[in-house]
């Protein structure tokens, strides 16, 4: 008998078992279980849904990506798959992307009112709603309690991007929303080394068609991605409230050096934000308006500390320029979002500082 007909033998042994979930590999499973082929489950992407079916409050479906995700949602619209124009550009993007896409505009789309109402007029039954609060970048919050009163008696779905709140801060399915969304590929994994996406649902039956359309569309996230973002997820609450808390400070030192109208900040938003309110700190994104384009890209290249790279809520802090990418020219071109990592509140404001001084910002 050889070796490869050795592993085919069926093996009794005493597992070991430890805190972390098992990578499986197994593109197959043996007849007779409940799950036959790797398309429709797997383990280790069973243990991300179980952590964050928790810690959301409902039933949580692993995707590939978190537009893999966001196109999943878009397809539990009987109607049309609506999104707000203050939210990621590449959830716009899919709206028109779709044939039943559409956009809903957001009354709201500076940094004067952190507290914006959106417009649903046009919002009727079978349609999905999609927010983001806070949005990115311009970091608005927004009143998901009413928002997904008013989405119901349209006959619709309230689906929040919870991205940037995370559930740590956050939790829109007690606030009445139907869907819950993240980009699993920010926070949730936390070291800018995975995509993933997650949706999260109260309903048991949209549970069941977001389980159908992974495994027909095969948005199937890798068992290896879903192992780190299970392990970046122990560490969330931790992360998010250090990084919260030098948000906040780096924030307020930016207004006495700018100017309230020149930084847009959650946690500036006191009916909405803090604590035993809908979202309990201001979370870890900060975005500074500068004069113009060349500006702002003079304080980034100024900047040490910080890294200038896209994406957010990694253990690193990220600085960019919105406004230079295809469809967001809706932003203040000098608008700069600072994702606030794990570094000494101290020496990031001292690289602030700096920066600020190098491209001539009194």
């Amino acid at each position: 008998m050889d070796a490869f007909t050795k592993l085919q033998l069926p093996v009794v042994e005493d597992r070991l078992l430890g805190p972390n979930p098992a990578v499986s590999l197994n593109a197959t499973y043996y007849e007779g279980q409940r799950v036959v082929y790797g398309r429709y489950s797997n383990s280790t992407w069973e243990a991300l849904e179980n952590l964050i079916g928790e810690l959301e409050g409902g039933v949580g479906v692993a995707f590939a990506s978190g537009q893999a995700a966001m196109f999943a949602t878009s397809l539990l619209a009987s109607g049309r798959f609506v999104v707000g124009e203050d939210t990621y550009v590449g959830s716009r993007d899919l709206a028109q992307f779709l044939v039943k896409g559409d956009l809903i505009p957001c009354v709201s789309l500076s940094q004067e009112a952190m507290v914006a109402p959106v417009r649903l007029d046009d919002v009727g039954a079978g349609d999905v709603v999609v927010i983001e609060s806070p949005s990115n970048p311009l970091l608005v919050t927004y009143d998901i309690a009413a928002l997904a009163k008013a989405t119901h008696d349209r006959g619709a779905l309230l689906a929040v991007d919870n991205t940037v709140a995370t559930p740590i801060l956050q939790n829109p399915l007690n606030l009445g929303a139907d869907i819950v969304i993240h980009s699993a590929t920010k926070f949730i994994s936390g070291h800018s080394d995975v995509l993933a996406g997650l949706v999260v649902v109260a309903d048991e039956s949209l549970a069941e068609r977001l389980f159908e359309i992974r495994a027909v569309v095969g948005s199937v996230i890798g068992p290896v991605e879903a192992y780190l973002c299970y392990r970046g997820a122990k560490t969330l609450g931790v992360r998010v409230r250090h990084a919260s808390e030098s948000a906040a400070r780096l924030a307020g030192a930016l207004v006495q050096r700018l100017g309230r109208e020149a930084v847009c900040y959650p946690g500036f938003d006191a009916s909405l934000v803090g604590p035993h309110r809908q979202q309990s700190a201001g979370g870890a994104l900060v975005s500074l308006i500068l004069e113009d384009a060349e500006h702002a890209d003079q304080f980034i290249g100024a900047l040490g500390v910080f890294h200038h790279a896209t994406s957010l809520g990694g253990v690193e802090s990220l600085a960019e320029r919105r406004s230079k990418y295809t469809g967001e020219e809706r932003l203040p071109a000098g608008l700069v979002r600072l994702s606030i990592g794990l570094e000494s509140p101290d020496d990031l404001w001292a690289d602030i500082d700096h920066a600020l001084s190098v491209a001539g910002v009194d």
